[in-house]
């Protein structure tokens, strides 16, 4: 089969996921640089708190997850349709809706489609886009229309290691799995001036707190936040608390519980906060997006996960700076091989294995981290995506996606 001249990722829009699929696009170019590279995002929440838009496919939005691809140099195209709109509609305007979809994909004239998450629906697109090389996950309902299967399952395996496995079986190769973001000047300058108002200057470790998520179970219970906040402050570490319109709640409730109430920071552009983290010793976080755009802007992490997200999230090398913790104890509510993600009755936050998580457990982890940066002589991680792989000279050798009137520069 030829090599891929018009390539199109089908992703999902959680924050996390977009940038773990970072090295795989940066395989995809490095292995076939004249292919024109476009992600199709199918958003499943805005990062803030904008309610759902409509349900076509755009080409040209901006703010949301998604920024930390049309930042990003191996990216030619960045697409977004919103998931919770398509939801929305029923009947013969849900077909309409995703016949749209499939519409904008044969416009594009695609010859490769890569589905990144393993849903049916992302794989009947693919089918019904024309496509010749179609790649994503075996043995589901639909696997058979696809060209190429990967055998080890998403959740099974590490979801980093699952999206180089998909651009393998695309024909690329895999080299550095290290994962990145592209923060502008622009965002670098909000960050300082955020920085600057809430008085961090003269801190010598930062300690950002970040105690979102997308699902109500994952969160370490905000009281647990403000104790260990408490704890860090009275040790002489500097606390900023950060979260997006989402996270409002939890921060709020975080806040109110602590005894020295610590600087906050609400933003709802994603690169905004990578830069903020950048400035930062080290962030505290739940198994977030946050978590995973502080490893690709260089930032020491440390992330509270529930007992068996192990499996497909502890997925970078170095546990001193990429670290994570879960209980091992045995939950009430669980069997043993397996977490329903119970809530405890009258509680909103935190499953019950992420309750068994003690606080004081989380402060000495950060004490040995916070001492291990120290001992190395740590600095603030400066932000920067690896360099992606150098492109032929000329302009006439790249292919624009099929469709496109011209090719999409201003994001770079």
């Amino acid at each position: 089969m030829n090599p891929p001249e018009r390539i199109c990722l089908i992703a999902e829009g959680q924050l996390g996921d977009l940038l773990l699929l970072t090295p795989a696009i940066r395989a995809l170019r490095g292995s076939f640089p004249r292919a024109s590279i476009t992600v199709l995002v199918v958003r499943r929440r805005s990062y803030d708190s904008r309610p759902a838009r409509d349900p076509a496919v755009r080409e040209h939005l901006a703010g949301g997850t998604a920024d930390v691809l049309r930042a990003d140099p191996c990216v030619d195209c960045v697409a977004e349709i919103d998931r919770e709109a398509l939801r929305a509609l029923g009947g013969m305007r849900r077909l309409r809706a995703e016949l749209g979809v499939v519409r904008w994909l044969r416009e594009k004239e695609f010859d490769t489609v890569i589905c990144t998450f393993p849903q049916d629906r992302f794989t009947l697109w693919a089918f019904l886009s024309g496509a010749s090389r179609r790649v994503g996950e075996g043995g589901r309902s639909l696997s058979s229309l696809l060209t190429s299967r990967v055998a080890v399952p998403r959740g099974k395996g590490g979801v980093l290691d699952y999206y180089c496995a998909l651009a393998e079986a695309a024909g690329a190769r895999i080299g550095d799995r290290a994962t990145g973001v592209v923060i502008g000047g622009e965002h670098r300058r909000r960050a300082e001036a955020l920085w600057r108002s809430v008085h961090q200057g003269k801190c010598r470790e930062v300690v950002a707190v970040h105690p979102g998520a997308s699902g109500d179970y994952r969160i370490w219970p905000p009281r647990f936040y403000a104790q260990l906040i408490d704890r860090l402050q009275e040790r002489g570490t500097c606390v900023l608390v950060a979260g997006s319109g989402f996270d409002r709640d939890v921060v709020e409730e975080t806040l109110r519980a602590c005894t020295r109430v610590p600087p906050r920071v609400f933003t709802d552009d994603v690169l905004d906060l990578a830069a903020l983290l950048a400035k930062c010793t080290l962030l505290v976080s739940n198994n977030s997006g946050p978590r995973h755009l502080a490893v690709a802007a260089g930032v020491p992490s440390l992330a509270l996960i529930p007992r068996f997200d192990d499996v497909g999230w502890k997925i970078y090398e170095d546990e001193l700076r990429s670290g994570t913790m879960q209980s091992g104890a045995p939950c009430p509510a669980c069997p043993a091989d397996a977490c329903r993600n119970t809530v405890p009755p009258g509680e909103r936050y935190g499953s019950y294995c992420m309750r068994a998580l003690g606080v004081d457990e989380v402060a000495a982890r950060i004490a040995l981290v916070l001492g291990s940066l120290s001992g190395r002589g740590a600095r603030k991680a400066t932000a920067a995506s690896p360099s992606p792989p150098r492109r032929p000279a000329g302009g006439s050798g790249r292919r624009s996606p099929a469709g496109s009137r011209r090719r999409r520069r201003g994001s770079r």
